[in-house]
């Protein structure tokens, strides 16, 4: 399986280096294009802000300042969940640990980036969804998830079939799920996921309880689509297109266009402030006692292992560096955000010493083995720690 997945990872950066010169057929509209960072969603004008952007920074600082909301544990809590691909177990299984130990949070903000945002609006809804948290990524459907295009692949964007991944999202996330998500979205808590904007290469943050609020098939479908976007990697899985239009009160037409949305991933590992808010200092003490864990599904300390001197491997290797790189800059930043705040900062990280954890391996085996590590690290309460240099690959050898 090991060779397969090899296989699979290199047949895919192949492909997203020819999928330049592949064809034409990908040409789309540049309609609105100097206007399309004003651009809203058709129908769903307010559901939805860039990471990076300062106005929507201000006014979620502004709302901070306003009061955030508490569950009856006092505490102030964020989780991040962040993207891995199959490794999405691995927060399945702290997740379930952590209700079994007693002691789960009622967390006031859950955000989730590609495999994390499949797994988010269950974190979200508590431990009562716990088994279709689990379901969702051990049932086995999860194994399907990889179905080649064959030749088609070098006539689109994407190697694999987006059917599968669509299909277990819509097996998953119904009208009944949407109507409790907006149940507690009323109550102030907040549900958010990260798309990446290729058009714009803006990262995108979707607040998946108000869409829910809005509701109706609509807002399903949208739901659903900016799930499917936030874990679609590119070359891997086809992009998927959300129509939006230039909010412009002095264009008559607002003719709507195409956004292409992918892997939140790509720009964002996690989301547990957005960038703007890095700098910011809670001179009013207005997130005291609150806490921000963050769930990296993968390994974030550096792994060290020899390169193949080929291009693909060389390709690859450099990719997943300069991801790695990302993530612990990332990390860091927040950390600093909490020390400089009094927060709690913890992260939570698959071991390097870990012998599995390969995002591309769906099988049932690799899956589960990656669930029982992070529910067995839970129950040993060796789970958390204050950053990805604290790895727990030592954790593993130690007697319970």
């Amino acid at each position: 399986m090991k060779r397969s997945v090899s296989l699979i990872r290199m047949a895919a950066v192949a492909l997203s280096i020819m999928m330049p010169v592949a064809c034409a057929s990908g040409a789309r509209s540049d309609f609105g294009l100097s206007a399309r960072e004003q651009a809203v969603v058709v129908g769903f004008p307010d559901v939805r802000f860039a990471i990076e952007d300062a106005a929507s920074a201000e006014i979620l600082r502004a709302g901070l300042e306003g009061g955030v909301p508490r569950g009856a544990d006092a505490h102030f809590d964020v989780i991040a969940l962040s993207g891995g691909g199959a490794n999405g177990a691995f927060t399945t299984g702290l997740i379930t640990g952590w209700t079994e130990r007693g002691d789960r949070p009622d967390f006031e903000v859950v955000t989730g980036v590609s495999t994390g945002a499949l797994a988010a609006p269950f974190v979200f809804l508590g431990p009562e969804y716990d088994d279709r948290l689990r379901e969702a990524f051990l049932g086995g459907q999860a194994r399907n998830l990889l179905q080649g295009r064959g030749l088609q692949a070098f006539f689109g964007s994407g190697l694999f079939k987006a059917d599968p991944l669509r299909d277990l999202i819509a097996h998953y996330v119904d009208a009944p799920l949407l109507e409790a998500i907006a149940a507690e979205h009323r109550k102030g808590r907040v549900l958010l996921v990260a798309t990446t904007n290729l058009d714009l290469e803006r990262g995108m943050l979707w607040n998946m309880g108000e869409i829910a609020a809005i509701g109706g098939p609509d807002a399903l479908k949208l739901f659903r689509d900016v799930l499917q976007a936030s874990a679609s990697i590119p070359g891997a899985f086809p992009p998927v297109m959300i129509t939006a239009q230039v909010r412009d009160p002095t264009d008559p037409s607002q003719k709507p266009f195409e956004e292409m949305h992918v892997d939140g991933g790509v720009l964002n590992p996690f989301v547990a402030l957005p960038q703007l808010l890095w700098t910011w200092t809670d001179d009013g003490q207005i997130l005291n006692q609150g806490r921000i864990w963050v769930v990296v599904n993968g390994k974030a300390a550096p792994v060290m292992r020899v390169t193949s001197d080929s291009a693909p491997e060389v390709v690859s290797r450099a990719l997943n560096a300069s991801l790695s790189a990302n993530l612990r800059a990332n990390l860091t930043a927040n950390r600093v955000f909490a020390e400089r705040n009094g927060l709690e900062f913890r992260v939570a990280a698959i071991p390097a010493a870990f012998a599995g954890g390969d995002s591309l391996d769906f099988s049932p085996e690799a899956m589960q083995a990656t669930y029982d590590l992070g529910r067995t690290l839970m129950a040993q309460d060796k789970a958390w720690s204050k950053g990805w240099e604290e790895d727990a690959s030592a954790l593993l050898s130690e007697p319970n």
